[in-house]
C-alpha cells in the first residue's frame, strides 16, 4: 500500500493505492488495467482500505482511490495548507469535486490505460458526470456504482432526517467537534473507543476516525452533503443509457439513501441496465468490505462461465447446492470448468441464464 497527499485541482489530496503507485510507469508487458475508486461522503480514503485490498487481491490490478477535496488534512498542514471553506466553495462543492476528479485522471491515469471505475454513494453521481467527458469516457472499460446516490436524495429516509434534524444543529456539532479536538488524547481516544464499540466499527478504522473528527473537515463534509440534497434530483437517464454496456449498479434492500424502490424505478425506465438488489449495507466499508470487494472478480468469473457454457463443445452442466454455496460444472470435450457461487440469488439467476439445449443436471 502507498499513500501521499498530492496536488489535485489546487488542493492537497490524500491518494492511496494498492499495487502500482500513481507516478509509476507501466512496463510494456504490464496489463494496462487500473481500478479507480471514487468515495462517498465523507470522501475519506482510509475507510476503503480493506475494500481496495480485496479488489487488488482478487483482480491483480492496481487499485487507486482519490479522496474528496478537503475531506482529509495532512499531518503537516502549515506548508501549503488546505484552504478554508469560506471563499473557496468552488473547490469543495459538487462542481469542484467533479473538476477535482477530472484533474486527477488527466494527471495520473495513462491515456492508454483500461480504466475500471468504482463509485460509492455520491461518488456514483460524480462518475456519471465524468462519463460526459469524452476524453475520460473513451478510456473507461466498465463502471460499478455501489449504493448510488444519483436521484432525489432529499426524498429518501436519510435525506429527510438530515434536513429535519441534522441541518439545524450543524453549528452545535462543529462546536462539540472543536471541544473534542482540544481534549487530551487519553480522553478523546476513550470517547472514540466507546463510540466504535457501540456502533460495532472495526478497530482498524480507529486512526481514520480520529483524524476525521476535525472542525474544518466536518464543515466541508456537511456543506457538501446539504448541497447534494438540493442538487441531486432527477436521475441522468441519458448518461446511463449511453453507457449501459459499461455500467453495473448495486442497490441495498435496506438502504436509506438508495432504496429498493429506486432500483425498481430505474429498471422500469431503463430495462437494459445491469442492476441488482442486495442485502449489503450502504456503509459496507465497516462490515462487508471483503464481500463487496470480491464482486468484480465474481462477475468476471460468471461471465467466463457463461461463455464456456455457450461453446460448441459444451456438453452438460452439473449443479450441486450446498448450505454454503452452489457449484456449477460445465463439461466441454477437453476440459471441465467449475464455478462456486455463495449468493443464492446469483446462483438462481445463473441457472436461468444457461443456454437452452444444454443438458443441465442437479445433483445432491
Amino acid at each position: 500500500m502507498q499513500q501521499a497527499f498530492l496536488d489535485v485541482n489546487g488542493v492537497r489530496t490524500n491518494v492511496l493505492t494498492f499495487g502500482k503507485w500513481v507516478e509509476e510507469s507501466f512496463k510494456p508487458s504490464d496489463p494496462k488495467d487500473i481500478i479507480l475508486m471514487i468515495p462517498g461522503n465523507p470522501g475519506v480514503t482510509g475507510f476503503y482500505k480493506m475494500f481496495m485490498h480485496t479488489m487488488h487481491e482478487k483482480t491483480g490490478f492496481p487499485v487507486w482511490i482519490v479522496g474528496h477535496a478537503g475531506h482529509e488534512i495532512p499531518k503537516n498542514n502549515t506548508v501549503d495548507p488546505i484552504p478554508p471553506l469560506k471563499g473557496n466553495e468552488d473547490l469543495f462543492r459538487m462542481q469542484g469535486q467533479i473538476k477535482h476528479k477530472i484533474d486527477f485522471i488527466n494527471k495520473y491515469v495513462p491515456e492508454n490505460a483500461k480504466l475500471h471505475i468504482v463509485g460509492h454513494s455520491i461518488g456514483s453521481y460524480v462518475i456519471l458526470n465524468l462519463l460526459k467527458e469524452e476524453s475520460i469516457r473513451s478510456r473507461v472499460v466498465d463502471v460499478n456504482l455501489l449504493f448510488p446516490a444519483i436521484e432525489t436524495m432529499a426524498e429518501t429516509r436519510n435525506g429527510k432526517f438530515m434536513t429535519t434534524y441534522v441541518k439545524p444543529i450543524v453549528w452545535l456539532i462543529l462546536f462539540l467537534t472543536w471541544i473534542y479536538s482540544i481534549l487530551p488524547s487519553v480522553i478523546s481516544n476513550f470517547f472514540m473507543y466507546v463510540y466504535m464499540k457501540v456502533e460495532s466499527v472495526p478497530k482498524m478504522h480507529f486512526r481514520t476516525l480520529t483524524r476525521f473528527i476535525e472542525p474544518s473537515i466536518l464543515e466541508k463534509v456537511f456543506d457538501f452533503a446539504f448541497e447534494e440534497l438540493d442538487l441531486v434530483k432527477e436521475r441522468d437517464n441519458a448518461v446511463i443509457k449511453q453507457n449501459s454496456d459499461k455500467i453495473r449498479i448495486l442497490y441495498g434492500r435496506r438502504d436509506g439513501w438508495a432504496p429498493e424502490s429506486y432500483y425498481n424505478r430505474l429498471k422500469a425506465d431503463i430495462p437494459e441496465v445491469k442492476a441488482e438488489v442486495s442485502d449489503y449495507d450502504h456503509a459496507f466499508v465497516f462490515q462487508q468490505s471483503r464481500q463487496i470487494g470480491s464482486l468484480p472478480r465474481e462477475l468476471h468469473e460468471i461471465k467466463q462461465f457463461l461463455l464456456t457454457a455457450r461453446r460448441k463443445d459444451a456438453k452438460s452442466v452439473k449443479i450441486k447446492k450446498n448450505p454454503e454455496n452452489t457449484k456449477f460444472k460445465v463439461r466441454c470435450s477437453r476440459f471441465l470448468y467449475t464455478l462456486v457461487i455463495t449468493d443464492k440469488e446469483k446462483a438462481e439467476k445463473l441457472k436461468q441464464s444457461l443456454p437452452p439445449g444444454l443438458q443441465v443436471k442437479e445433483v445432491k
